[in-house]
């Protein structure tokens, strides 16, 4: 995966066109979910005056190093307002860069730089249990969908991140429903 940083735009300038164009501009973020030293979700909701126009989800985790080793809920919450300005529709200089900055850093951080040139990102693995950041963030993504989420024996990380996936589309997955699990007699 190659992309280069400079063609997205930081979340700063996308939030002060908007302030600067938005009548009675509002900007409230929230820590929906925590758990300390390991991940975070934020949510943010821009207003104008007491409309809401937009909402974003981020979600990060905590590292030993860059810079969520000291500011994961800084990073977090960024994120989440820059979701919100794409979502509103300020995606940017050019729109085709949907994602801000801070986003694609993370997909950069997240890339193993070690590796090399052509391997990929390893991915969520079929045998791999799911880790405990993704049942939380199921978990929290359920919720809000407004049901309670159950995992099947043998739940894996691949299994989870299609989950979440579905999750952040506003789906509700067969794989963690209750009613999926019990026997029809």
């Amino acid at each position: 995966m190659t992309f280069n940083l400079d063609n997205y735009e930081p979340v700063a300038p996308r939030l002060a066109r908007w302030l600067e164009a938005a009548e009675d501009p509002r900007v409230i973020t929230s820590l929906i979910a925590y758990e300390p030293g390991k991940w975070c979700i934020f949510k943010t909701d821009l207003y104008e005056g007491e409309k809401m126009i937009s909402t974003g989800h981020a979600y990060e985790e905590h590292t030993e190093k860059g810079v969520n080793s000291t500011s994961f809920m800084e990073n977090c919450e960024t994120s989440s307002t820059g979701r919100a300005l794409s979502n509103f529709g300020m995606a940017g200089s050019d729109p085709s860069k949907r994602p801000s900055r801070e986003e694609m850093t993370k997909v950069q951080r997240m890339t193993p730089s070690d590796a090399p040139e052509g391997t990929q990102r390893p991915q969520a693995s079929p045998n791999k249990p799911a880790s405990d950041a993704q049942l939380g963030l199921i978990r929290t993504l359920s919720k809000k969908l407004g049901f309670e989420a159950h995992f099947p024996p043998n739940f894996t990380s691949y299994d989870a991140s299609q989950v979440i996936q579905e999750l952040k589309g506003n789906v509700i997955p067969l794989a963690i429903r209750a009613e999926s699990f019990e026997d029809p007699f």
